[in-house]
């Protein structure tokens, strides 16, 4: 451990009761997204004391500055928490991310830091893509970011433990209600109607049938059918037939050729059955895909730091992130940092029971700080 890194880890230790009692604070006031306004009071207020730049973005987020400059390196942290058991909870470890962005920016001011630094604190990542919104109302400029660091505490992974690669980690997102209209009636006279239950079940199947096949010439990619709703008793067929799905990839290429078959095949199934077909498809989040380059920089200093055999390749995952429309605009990179110590960290993300090792605050803190001396 050289002399930097000593004295980064000293600066850290002496503040990590406070950087604890943040978390725990934070935990205490959980809001659900765009309604994190003690959330942003909190963050202002801790980020006023230490002399650091701030002001609100995105209705409930909040941005801070140190070094103000005309280009700078940002970390984000995502600020909501979600409805659990009735009430706003964090059982997605947000708490935790703004604990350790809390506690980057404190810690680089103690230590001295030179160059800029932009802490983004985003609303809204469980819900309507706060992301979006930061982008919108100039987040990422003024000064200029030009490289992104982002991070989630994931379960079952040791604590000085991390996952980090270079490319596409988390998925896009694109949701469909695709609504077949037929003719309603007696379901005693079928040949008096046009039942749309049947030209669903024919795009349902042509769909898996397809796309089940291609998946094999392809990167991996998910299409899931999730609701199909028409009628409500035994004797009424119904005018309409409605199917709800998710569509999810890891590369752009493919989530517009699912896109278009999707469309296609649903209007085959139309026309087969002598019905009418709506179409909605909504693009919800891009996949998240890191920068190669950055990644590299970063998993450099992260082996130095813990050793090779604690900073492992991170596998992909079907789940998503608005993070990636930061990915989309500047280079970006996002690792998971372990949470399992002592019987903490073992349950599921958005589990009631979700937990996490407060030590991890130490190593998010400790990874990031010690990275963006080293670039």
């Amino acid at each position: 451990m050289n002399l930097q890194t000593n004295r980064v880890k000293e600066a850290i230790e002496k503040n990590m009761k406070l950087f604890e009692n943040i978390q725990k604070e934070l935990h205490n006031i959980a809001e659900l997204s765009f309604e994190e306004y003690k959330t942003q009071k909190y963050i202002r207020e801790k980020l006023t004391e230490w002399g650091i730049e701030n002001f609100p973005i995105a209705k409930t987020g909040v941005i801070g500055i140190i070094n103000n400059s005309e280009e700078c390196v940002a970390v984000r942290a995502d600020m909501d928490g979600i409805l659990v058991e009735g009430k706003p909870r964090h059982c997605c470890g947000h708490d935790f991310h703004m604990a350790i962005v809390l506690g980057i920016a404190k810690t680089l001011v103690d230590i001295g830091y030179k160059e800029c630094v932009k802490f983004i604190f985003q609303p809204a990542e469980e819900g309507p893509g706060g992301a979006k919104k930061v982008i919108e109302e100039g987040g990422l400029k003024n000064p200029n970011v030009k490289q992104l660091i982002g991070f989630h505490v994931w379960p079952n992974l040791d604590v000085g433990t991390i996952e980090v690669s270079s490319g596409a980690i988390m998925a896009s997102v694109d949701d469909f209600e695709i609504e077949f209209i037929g003719k309603g009636g007696h379901a005693a006279m079928p040949e008096l109607t046009k039942n749309p239950i049947y030209p669903a079940i024919d795009f349902i199947q042509s769909a898996n049938n397809f796309f089940s096949a291609y998946s094999k010439k392809s990167s991996p990619f998910h299409i899931s059918f999730s609701s199909i709703d028409s009628g409500e008793t035994f004797n009424v067929i119904a005018n309409t037939c409605k199917i709800k799905g998710t569509v999810r990839t890891f590369d752009t290429e493919i989530q517009n050729f699912i896109y278009e078959n999707i469309k296609k095949l649903a209007k085959f199934s139309a026309e087969k059955y002598d019905s009418q077909v709506n179409i909605n498809y909504y693009f919800q989040y891009p996949p998240l895909i890191n920068n190669p380059q950055i990644a590299e920089e970063f998993l450099k200093s992260a082996k130095s730091l813990l050793s090779s055999e604690n900073v492992r390749k991170a596998e992909i995952s079907f789940t998503a992130e608005d993070f990636a429309f930061y990915c989309k605009e500047v280079p970006s990179f996002y690792f998971r940092l372990g949470i399992k110590e002592n019987g903490k960290g073992m349950n599921p993300l958005h589990s009631p029971s979700f937990d996490a090792s407060p030590n991890s605050i130490f190593y998010g803190i400790y990874l990031i700080v010690n990275y963006l001396l080293a670039i």
